[in-house]
């Protein structure tokens, strides 16, 4: 598992950081394809079997990054058998807990799907609660950088009624597990997935607590 959250963090990097206004996974794929043709041209060495490396390695990259992407970059282990919370404590409207939040975040009437964000959680006095997150200026491979446009605060609101499912577990991108959470919800109609990472066991148990007070509430 730690093997395949590396990968998808990787994934996550050269999908994310753009180099003149492309990312730089398109800028593998293509220089991967101009050595598989210099190969065949008889430009570079290696002829059929440098060109045969070259078209496997792209059929890989583009395997791993559509994996990657259906799994929001993350591998996440529901666990067997799960802990109770305990009595459903809901949070003070003043409470927040620092964490790291995967799903679709929005602001301003944009939306876009983040990974691993550092984020606070807050539940407002009307229950509503929210992962309030920052996408920092970032660089990768000396020359990928993180969009401009998307730098800054971004939030995943959800309100007490939508909350479909919660599954705790451990959550894996890059080299390090998270204690997690996995939250479905109900937006616009259709099912979304939020994945909540935590410093702390602790932590998970507040807001694991928190949230299921909610979706007791709808069974």
């Amino acid at each position: 598992m730690i093997a395949r959250g590396i990968l998808f963090k990787l994934c996550y990097q050269l999908r994310g950081h753009r180099w003149n206004g492309w990312p730089l996974d398109y800028w593998l794929s293509l220089a991967l394809v101009l050595a598989a043709g210099l190969a065949l041209l008889r430009v570079i060495p290696g002829h059929r079997v440098t060109a045969c490396a070259a078209a496997a390695g792209f059929l890989v990259l583009w395997g791993l990054l559509f994996w990657a992407r259906r799994s929001q970059y993350v591998v996440f282990l529901a666990e067997d058998s799960p802990d109770n919370p305990g009595t459903p404590a809901p949070l003070r409207p003043s409470d927040k807990i620092k964490l790291r939040a995967t799903g679709r975040f929005e602001v301003e009437g944009k939306e876009h799907a983040f990974t691993e964000l550092l984020a606070y959680f807050r539940t407002f006095a009307t229950r509503e609660h929210a992962a309030m997150a920052i996408v920092p200026p970032s660089r990768f491979l000396l020359l990928g950088t993180w969009p401009q446009r998307e730098v800054g605060m971004w939030y995943i609101f959800i309100q007490p009624d939508q909350i479909l499912s919660l599954t705790p577990g451990t959550l894996y991108f890059g080299r390090h597990p998270r204690t997690a959470l996995r939250v479905v919800y109900q937006q616009e109609g259709k099912p979304r997935t939020a994945y909540l990472s935590f410093d702390t066991p602790a932590d998970r148990r507040r807001v694991w607590a928190d949230l299921q007070q909610d979706a007791a509430m709808k069974t």
